[in-house]
């Protein structure tokens, strides 16, 4: 299964501007009313999978699909030999709790289950239309791009009375020296969204925050199936295939504009064409000032992003 062939039934294409500003609008509008929060995620690449960064190298390294606990060990490997780096510790704060841990580390390119996200529509656009290089070139010009938004209404942990200590945590929540302790079934299930404190003035700039949750699985809590649908009553995936395009447990949802596009835990996706993305991106920058300099304004983005036109290799 291709990526794309995944997301193809629920996208809706824009090709202007003006065709994203009515999109954005229309979901404003309609969430505004019916007290609903989105999350916004930009690929440039439009076949790329909604993937954390740590799930993407795991398959890149191990090959096929993987399931939660797998990833889980990974995840604690990772988490033990930070703390033998001596890095779970702050000058400032202290020892970061284990969700401060994982944005850190997020933050310098290290893998973690973490999925970077947005509260900001058009700065979601913007990731979308992105400029990026590769040795020197520009790269990604001539590729669809992808917009995903994400009803994290019920899903943030800042706003729930019983998931908001885990920002606080000094072990996993989801894991087994939690108490109490998480059923596999609701974690696999599920998925969470949270909104970081202001750790360094890229989140701030990006109005960022992360999604997370176990890589997706089947059964509920309940013993019902949890299942990613193919569109137009065309069943069902299995989850393996799945996996390949999204390892969270978010389901796709058709946008619908005459009823503003807005469902119960939705996710919709917008493939913006590659003939839009110069004019989107120039019309960000010029409303909104939108660059690489504003997104990204730190030492770490300066070194992507303020020398990209010169070469790093042969």
């Amino acid at each position: 299964m291709d990526v794309a062939d995944f997301w193809q039934p629920f996208e809706k294409e824009i090709s202007t501007f003006d065709e994203l500003v009515e999109v954005i609008n229309k979901l404003a509008e309609r969430s505004q009313k019916r007290g609903i929060q989105f999350a916004w995620r930009g690929l440039v690449c439009a076949d790329w999978a909604l993937h954390s960064s740590l799930y993407r190298r795991m398959v890149l390294t191990k090959g096929g699909t993987l399931k939660e606990k797998e990833f889980a060990s990974e995840e604690d490997k990772i988490l033990v030999n930070l703390h033998r780096w001596g890095l779970h510790w702050s000058d400032q704060s202290g020892r970061l709790s284990i969700l401060n841990q994982l944005a850190m580390l997020q933050h310098y390119g290290a893998p973690t289950r973490l999925v970077d996200i947005t509260f900001n529509a058009w700065i979601g656009a913007w990731f979308a239309v992105e400029k990026k290089w590769d040795n020197g070139r520009p790269v990604m010009e001539e590729s669809d791009a992808r917009l995903f938004a994400i009803d994290v209404t019920d899903r943030l942990i800042n706003e729930n009375a019983e998931w908001r200590q885990w920002e606080d945590s000094l072990v996993r929540p989801w894991g087994k020296s939690y108490a109490p302790q998480i059923d596999k079934h609701f974690w696999t299930t599920n998925v969470f969204a949270w909104k970081p404190p202001n750790l360094d003035g890229r989140i701030a700039a990006q109005n960022g925050g992360f999604l997370f949750g176990g890589v997706a699985g089947s059964i509920k809590p309940d013993g019902k199936r949890f299942q990613f649908p193919k569109g137009d009553q065309n069943g069902f995936w299995n989850i393996e295939d799945a996996h390949k395009a999204c390892c969270l447990a978010l389901r796709p949802h058709k946008f619908d504009p005459k009823h503003g596009g807005v469902t119960t835990g939705a996710l919709y996706t917008f493939r913006i064409k590659a003939s839009a993305k110069k004019e989107i991106r120039h019309r960000l920058e010029k409303l909104f000032g939108y660059t690489h300099a504003t997104i990204y304004p730190d030492y770490t983005g300066f070194s992507s992003f303020g020398v990209s036109h010169l070469k790093a290799r042969p």
